[in-house]
């Protein structure tokens, strides 16, 4: 009887604890190795979200587009230093879609070195097997949108890295606002950690979880 008791009261005591806990994410940089499999698969995810992006964007351009033209902008035009485009596009839109490559890498797990390559690999397949459909190969947006794109990414990192790990709510909400990518369910590393308790001064058995 006492076993039963006993027993009772411990399952009463967890059930407690974790319907009172309560759990917040912890999200934190991470930086490991990619196997061939895992690189293959985040550039074939990167080139769909180019072209859905292109389409979204421009969906006049993309409805227009014939392969004839793809064969004039890369084999007879050639690459141009300055594209023309409207300065928003240079320098907003380039620079932010940039931020958005770094920050993607990022959340898979490559370093920031890493995901600066990445970036610019990216930004490379865009220029090339992208907009080349539409217009011809642009230096300035080669190398405005890894270089400065990887900059204001490396910030929006820092600063919403900082956010989301924050006690307060607002804070967090704006967080994964600006580091979008942490509302996602590849984003490496998140750690579940408990909250402390403040209301009743009630106690338990906490988990932590790591994936």
């Amino acid at each position: 009887m006492k076993r039963i008791v006993c027993t009772a009261v411990v399952a009463s005591f967890l059930w407690a604890s974790v319907a009172i806990a309560q759990t917040r994410k912890v999200y934190t940089p991470v930086s490991r190795p990619h196997t061939w499999k895992e690189k293959i698969t985040d550039f074939s995810i990167m080139y769909v979200v180019l072209w859905a992006g292109y389409a979204a964007t421009q969906p006049d351009v993309v409805a227009k587009i014939q392969f004839k033209d793809f064969y004039e902008n890369v084999f007879e035009k050639g690459a141009v230093l300055w594209d023309g485009d409207e300065y928003y596009w240079n320098f907003i839109g380039h620079p932010y879609v940039g931020s958005e490559y770094y920050l993607y890498f990022r959340s898979r797990g490559y370093a920031p070195k890493w995901a600066f390559v990445n970036s610019a690999i990216t930004s490379t397949i865009f220029e090339i097997f992208v907009e080349t459909f539409s217009e011809p190969f642009s230096v300035n947006d080669f190398v405005i949108t890894p270089v400065v794109g990887s900059s204001i990414g490396w910030l929006r990192e820092r600063a919403g890295l900082k956010l989301v790990n924050s006690d307060k709510k607002f804070n967090r909400f704006l967080g994964h606002i600006l580091y979008l990518e942490t509302n996602l369910w590849f984003f490496e590393d998140v750690e579940v950690l408990p909250v402390a308790l403040t209301n009743d001064g009630a106690t338990g058995i906490l988990v932590l979880a790591k994936f």
